[in-house]
């Protein structure tokens, strides 16, 4: 058999997955528990085209969480060789947490556990872009991303912009459009206990986003975190059909956790763009609908901007999403590929 001839890309696209000295925002907001469910059940729970073994329920405390993370190492440590080949990138995604149950042949359901779900996510490295979506399962779309500490004194700034469509007519171009505006008062600080004192649901949340909160809400040690997606594959001769379908179990773990930052969600500005390219996934995920489009402002609510040197078309409207709360902070993260839940058709 000849042998295969490894390269820098097939390096980096084999998990575990390693990232020194990251920077993540998380952004907590508040959505309706329909949104939450109706992706569960398209996803998880729907026949396809058997019945999963599992069941899948969102919690009665509604929230998603929008995680902006800024990578300066990752790099590949399959066959344990971290940092031989790194790079560096940025990446968004829409998580939240909800129940999995097992469901036995009677259709009873039993051993309830808390796993994470990732309807959304987008990335502007196109290596780790493609191999979550091949290997992860996640639903990752290429973008253009921004995080500015340094535009405005006290202000954080994150651009993001996306190849899309205003609207779908025949004679559409496909631009680069502006997707997203998330602006936060980083001089303006809070602690956690203020913040769930405020919100028994949020104290509630907080409890499964964290394992323990020390004094003041400045000593967090986080979960262990297990992420359920479900990967498929199309039939190139029936674009309704998937090949292959699976639901696929991954894990995160942050490490040296430390410069931890709670924010107040009054002090957090996020504003979504309206556009057809994002309209199905701004009104299923998040509740927002084309009559706030009609009504609301359009523009990017700082002016004009591009990004890394491209033009954005930031002629949209910009519809805001309140924060319930915000935070910041620096860790070393692992992803790893822990195993397949279900296959189905076999």
């Amino acid at each position: 058999m000849t042998r295969f001839v490894g390269n820098f890309s097939t390096q980096q696209l084999l998990p575990p997955w390693v990232s020194l000295r990251a920077k993540s925002w998380v952004f907590i907001i508040k959505v309706k528990r329909k949104c939450l469910q109706r992706y569960l059940n398209t996803h998880f729970n729907a026949a396809a085209p058997d019945q999963a073994p599992f069941h899948y329920e969102a919690l009665n405390y509604t929230y998603d969480l929008m995680r902006v993370t800024q990578h300066p190492d990752f790099s590949s440590c399959h066959n344990n060789r971290p940092g031989t080949q790194t790079l560096s990138k940025i990446d968004i995604d829409w998580a939240y947490p909800c129940y999995r149950w097992r469901v036995s042949p009677e259709n009873i359901r039993y051993d309830r556990k808390i796993v994470w779900v990732e309807p959304l996510s987008f990335d502007n490295n196109s290596y780790t872009m493609f191999s979550s979506r091949e290997i992860w399962g996640t639903e990752t779309n290429m973008a253009h991303i921004e995080v500015d500490e340094n535009l405005t004194r006290g202000k954080l700034h994150i651009d993001m912009a996306i190849e899309g469509l205003k609207k779908f007519t025949p004679k559409s171009h496909s631009h680069l459009l502006g997707c997203l505006h998330i602006r936060v008062d980083t001089e303006t600080q809070s602690t956690l206990m203020e913040q769930i004192e405020k919100d028994r649901d949020l104290a509630a949340f907080a409890g499964v986003l964290f394992a323990s909160v020390g004094l003041q809400g400045q000593s967090l040690v986080t979960h262990d975190s297990e992420l359920n997606t479900l990967k498929q594959f199309r039939d190139v001769f029936n674009m309704k059909v998937a090949v292959y379908r699976a639901i696929v179990q991954s894990r995160s773990d942050h490490e040296n956790v430390s410069d931890i930052k709670i924010y107040d969600g009054s002090n957090v500005k996020l504003d979504f763009m309206w556009s057809q390219t994002m309209a199905e996934s701004l009104h299923r995920l998040f509740g927002l609908r084309k009559k706030h489009a009609k009504t609301a402002e359009r523009g990017h609510p700082g002016g004009t901007r591009s990004i890394d040197g491209h033009e954005v078309d930031w002629d949209l409207p910009c519809l805001n999403k309140d924060v319930v709360l915000a935070s910041s902070f620096t860790s070393d993260i692992r992803y790893d590929v822990t195993g397949t839940l279900h296959t189905y058709g076999n």
